[in-house]
């Protein structure tokens, strides 16, 4: 028996093997959809000339429950995905974003308040700070509180929002030996200094113009300060909702599958409606109308999903909004002028923007639905099959006049 050696392949070789296996499945994959598109018209458009009231039925027993499944599953999930990111939007992210901006724009509003109320030295020692600043820090720390419940931030992020309220903690205790110290000058502005230094990393220096600045967050390892783990996270929160108000590759997939679908679901019912008219004298198959009479729902739930998906991209820029240009000095000119008018980047405007545009965006109507559109459809199914057995099993046994057997 003479002994075969195997030889490398030259490279002109390889890509000559490598070109013929892929026309073979090439060709392969193509015959596949050949016969799955055959099938797939066989069962969903049928000839009625020419074809056994048996055969015709046996098709459409198998086609259309089939494509009621598809059709509602697709619809369901993609409507289901919708309704949700609509309702994670409104309920958990965005006023977790409304909050991280009161939290932040709150402390800052503080520090400056408590660095012109112990700039007076003993006055301030005496009367202690002003009532402003009290209700400022209040605020932030249940603004961060109400962030903790949102449930809009994962367990790492919660974890770096209870260091932050330890921070905050822990700085209005600074802010308080500083008022002990008010008349200490050197004391006073080295506790104050360092509070500052937890607030901020890079903190600014207020001016006559802009008594309440301000400071730039830091990133990456510097990214300490209270007001650099506040920003951190409302990026990460930000980055999360504008990814829940685009349209992913999966709902549109969904959306695609059940519009095909639902379009030949309601061509075969069409299309069986006057097989059975023509073939049985059937003018009105009832099992089979009430099947149809949840494609009336559809129009209803399409508009609701373009309308929500539209509100959640509207939203996305107010959410930036929220994050970039809020700050201490336009949360000041609203709360000291709060007859001329709403402030376009107040957190308050923004929050009551944010709030219309998700209310507007959704018919009403049809809230708590999204549940019940794919067992509607496993109905439609179940009616649909059932009906187009009883019409068989009946027809197989008994030939009603001008039907073929």
């Amino acid at each position: 028996m003479a002994r075969q050696e195997s030889r490398r392949l030259a490279p002109d070789g390889r890509l000559r093997a490598v070109a013929q296996d892929t026309l073979r499945l090439a060709r392969g994959v193509a015959a596949v959809t050949a016969e799955l598109v055959q099938s797939v018209h066989r069962y969903a458009w049928p000839a009625a000339a020419g074809h056994r009231n048996r055969a015709y039925l046996r098709d459409r027993l198998v086609a259309l429950p089939l494509l009621a499944v598809v059709a509602f599953g697709a619809l369901g999930w993609a409507y289901t995905g919708v309704r949700g990111d609509s309702a994670y939007i409104r309920d958990r992210a965005a006023p977790a974003l409304v909050d991280l901006a009161d939290a932040r724009v709150s402390l800052l509003i503080a520090q400056g308040v408590a660095e012109r109320n112990l700039a007076e030295g003993r006055a301030a020692e005496l009367s202690g700070l002003s009532e402003r600043y009290r209700t400022r820090i209040a605020r932030a720390t249940q603004s961060l509180n109400q962030v903790t419940r949102s449930g809009a931030l994962t367990v790492a992020e919660e974890q770096e929002l209870r260091v932050v309220s330890a921070l905050v903690v822990d700085y209005t205790g600074w802010i308080g030996r500083a008022q002990g110290h008010a008349t200490d000058p050197v004391l006073r502005d080295a506790e104050l200094t360092y509070a500052r230094s937890m607030l901020c990393s890079r903190p600014v220096a207020a001016t006559g113009r802009n008594p309440y600045p301000a400071c730039p967050a830091a990133t990456g390892s510097a990214a300490t300060s209270i007001v650099d783990r506040v920003t951190g996270l409302e990026g990460r929160l930000r980055d999360r909702l504008a990814d829940r108000a685009a349209w992913g590759t999966g709902a549109i997939a969904a959306a695609v599958i059940a519009v095909l679908a639902l379009a030949l679901l309601a061509a075969g019912l069409w299309r069986t409606v006057s097989f059975l008219r023509s073939r049985f004298r059937i003018r009105l198959s009832i099992p089979l109308a009430v099947a149809a009479l949840v494609l009336l729902a559809v129009p209803f739930l399409t508009v609701d999903a373009l309308l929500a998906l539209d509100a959640q991209q509207d939203t996305v820029p107010l959410a930036d909004a929220l994050a970039e240009r809020t700050s201490p000095q336009t949360e000041t000119v609203a709360e000291e002028r709060p007859f001329a008018g709403p402030e376009p980047q107040a957190i308050e405007t923004l929050r009551v923007r944010i709030d219309e545009n998700l209310a507007h965006g959704r018919l009403a109507l049809l809230d708590g639905l999204a549940p019940f559109v794919f067992p509607a459809g496993l109905a439609a199914a179940a009616v649909i099959a059932g009906a187009l057995h009883a019409y068989r099993r009946e027809y197989l046994v008994v030939t009603r006049p001008g039907a073929v057997a």
